[in-house]
């Protein structure tokens, strides 16, 4: 059975926030006070400045996305029913142990945090809500048939990497059977995915920016990371939509990318497939946009997708919405066929 709504009504159908949830929204992420981390740079290079060395525990905030993790009520968890690849969390937390030696990771994480600063700076401090952005782009899902939202929400209890500004508003998506498994076996082998090698497709008209292909798949899945990824987004394609939005399409396929800087694109058409590249602890297919095309300086944007169909979870009813935002635990297609191109 499938029910129609607005966008109007689609928005309603998540439910008034409480005043708490509403103050939570209003307080800073605790992330961000790592940024004050880098005032003891200067201590450490200059004796006049030694006063400033103790700022360097700010550096420690940059772990609260981790502690929250750790912390976290399964209770409240809309993905419970998705059963990943990932049966103990012993693989994650030895691959973040030696991805401290990845130069590369460590890098890109730097990059990230700095590009807080002008981010920061081109709001002035107002950054894009679901309440006041107005996306300029039809956004469709990149992708066809049904796939799960396993990471990510317009809201901050839910949202991907809500103290990362770039990807405060991303998505992770997978394909799930009827008990909620992302894989057959035993998930240690990415061939074991069901989303593994689908096409992945251009959620707009536009033109490529950007593209990296050639990073390999790492051969382990299910809950491992690749300890010699030289990119976090592995291979990915970013492309540029009507109103400074720009897409990214993250860790795909090795050599699946079927575009170059320059390509105009149209909605639907394949730009590569499905893999686990760079950051993945299984393969999955991640979907962002912001407001600039450097992956380090674009502010992430909350967008709504058009023509969805969501559930909430396996045995629930379906709804279809002209225009929606997604959350964590939902099951989404499109409500057309794109063409694959």
């Amino acid at each position: 059975m499938s029910e129609t709504r607005s966008s109007a009504d689609s928005a309603d159908s998540r439910g008034d926030p409480s005043s708490g949830d509403r103050l939570r929204h209003r307080l800073p992420d605790p992330t961000q006070l790592s940024l004050l981390g880098f005032l003891s740079v200067p201590g450490y290079l200059f004796d006049a400045f030694e006063s400033l060395q103790p700022f360097v525990l700010f550096f420690l905030f940059g772990f609260w996305p981790l502690l929250t993790s750790v912390t976290s009520d399964d209770a409240d968890d809309p993905t419970a029913w998705v059963e990943m690849g990932t049966r103990s969390s012993r693989p994650f937390y030895l691959s973040l142990a030696y991805q401290q030696l990845n130069p590369y990771v460590q890098l890109q994480g730097i990059r990230q945090l700095l590009g807080h600063l002008p981010i920061l700076a081109r709001y002035r401090g107002r950054l894009p809500t679901p309440d006041r952005y107005v996306q300029s782009t039809s956004f469709h899902l990149p992708f066809e048939g049904e796939w799960t939202v396993v990471n990510g929400s317009p809201e901050r209890e839910h949202s991907h990497s809500w103290g990362v500004l770039t990807q405060r508003y991303a998505y992770d998506f997978v394909i799930t059977d009827d008990e909620g498994r992302t894989h057959t076996g035993d998930g240690t082998s990415p061939e074991d995915y069901y989303c593994y090698g689908e096409p992945v497709l251009a959620p707009a008209d536009g033109v490529v920016v950007a593209t990296n292909d050639g990073h390999r798949d790492y051969h382990r899945a299910g809950g491992w990371l690749d300890p010699t990824q030289r990119d976090i987004r592995g291979n990915w394609v970013a492309i540029e939509h009507d109103g400074g939005e720009y897409s990214l399409l993250a860790h795909l396929q090795c050599e699946s990318v079927l575009v170059a800087a320059g390509d105009r694109v149209e909605r639907g058409q394949q730009v590569g497939r499905c893999g686990h590249s760079g950051n993945s602890t299984e393969p999955h297919l991640h979907v962002h946009v912001q407001d600039h095309p450097d992956f380090f300086l674009g502010m992430g944007l909350p967008v709504q997708f058009d023509d969805v169909t969501t559930r909430t979870g396996p045995s629930a009813s379906e709804t279809t919405h002209s225009r929606a935002f997604l959350t964590a635990g939902d099951l989404t297609r499109p409500s057309r066929t794109e063409t694959t191109r």
